[in-house]
């Protein structure tokens, strides 16, 4: 009997002695990923608080998610992912809250041990070159995660951080993909009818993202003109070439806003106003990022060959942007319209 009670007394000590090292073990409670980006933070925003497109790059550990679950989708603070695989039994993932550039989600571990809760605090920074993913991770160890910290050697915590920025890697892939995918068409003939274009002309080298990129300021300070001076739009953003057929280095454009009446502009405004001709134009189209426009303006002039039409030199071609970065920030998304002048 003696033997018996000295094991129960033995393992009571280790016990309480295992329990009091476990108690004054240290398991970080703070982490931050800092991830950089060619591509624009908000499409990174979309993708991650949006849980139905996870299983094509999120994963905790090694392993694929065993039967995941969506619920309440419909409702963003209450949405929640659940899954399971070989390290944890449980792991739930739910939004939070979303204020201004941050998004706040909780990602719930479980294993046969213990439970942790870990706040995921984002921030989203789109910035002229590179964009930037802040990730916050907090969580405060439990005892049993101490335990679990003690016979395993590593912590829930360092398991979310580094499946996290191994997840990142994979929906940048992602979405570099899905971005890149565009497609042109040739719509055919068309009847354009005269309008105004009030415009700005500048000059770039046949560059189209120089072309695009001194486009951009010309149109938000028409559209806030027109705005101010409560000027209908008539045709959204247009590029008017002016010396395309002219092969030269530099090309002279004139980016601008449509309007059906002549508009008279004060001479404080550095704002021009053309009449943009009637008559017949082909159209073909571009579905897909700018960087295509070089592709897309050689694709619509091979159609124009192609069909033996003759081009009407008498006019300028234009481009019309019916969806773009103003739209929606996914590239693949935007539609550019060309318009050729020809002689029927």
């Amino acid at each position: 009997m003696k033997f018996f009670k000295y094991i129960f007394f033995l393992l009571v000590l280790l016990f309480v002695v295992g329990s009091l090292y476990i108690a004054t073990v240290s398991v970080n409670n703070q982490e931050t990923i800092n991830f950089e980006t060619p591509i624009n933070a908000k499409l990174f925003e979309l993708k991650i608080k949006d849980f139905s497109t996870y299983h094509n790059w999120f994963s905790i550990g090694k392993d694929e998610a065993i039967n995941p679950r969506l619920s309440n989708s419909d409702d963003f603070e209450n949405s929640t992912l659940s899954w399971q695989n070989s390290k944890f039994e449980s792991i739930n993932l739910q939004n939070k809250s979303k204020v201004s550039d941050s998004l706040v989600q909780q990602l719930t571990l479980k294993t046969w041990l213990s439970l942790s809760e870990i706040d995921l605090t984002w921030k989203f920074e789109t910035l002229e070159k590179n964009s930037n993913l802040i990730l916050h991770l907090k969580s405060d160890a439990s005892f049993w995660q101490k335990a679990e910290y003690v016979f395993t050697g590593i912590s829930h915590l360092d398991i979310a951080k580094t499946s996290i920025e191994n997840s990142l890697n994979s929906l940048e892939s992602f979405i570099q993909k899905e971005i890149s995918v565009y497609d042109m068409t040739a719509v055919g003939k068309v009847e354009t009818g005269r309008f105004y274009l009030l415009h700005a002309t500048s000059a770039a080298r046949l560059n189209f993202n120089k072309i695009l990129e001194k486009s951009e300021p010309i149109f938000k300070s028409i559209e806030d003109f027109m705005m101010e001076q409560k000027f209908e739009i008539y045709k959204g953003r247009l590029i008017l070439f002016e010396n395309l057929y002219e092969n030269t280095d530099n090309l002279i454009f004139s980016p601008g806003i449509g309007s059906q009446d002549n508009i008279a502009i004060p001479n404080t405004y550095e704002i021009l106003s053309k009449s943009v001709s009637q008559g017949a134009y082909f159209k073909t189209t571009l579905t897909g990022d700018y960087i295509n426009m070089k592709e897309f303006i050689e694709y619509s002039n091979t159609i124009i060959a192609n069909r033996s039409l003759k081009i009407d030199r008498q006019l300028k071609p234009f481009l019309e942007f019916e969806i773009n970065s103003n739209s929606t920030v996914n590239p693949s998304k935007w539609i550019t319209h060309y318009y050729i002048p020809i002689i029927e």
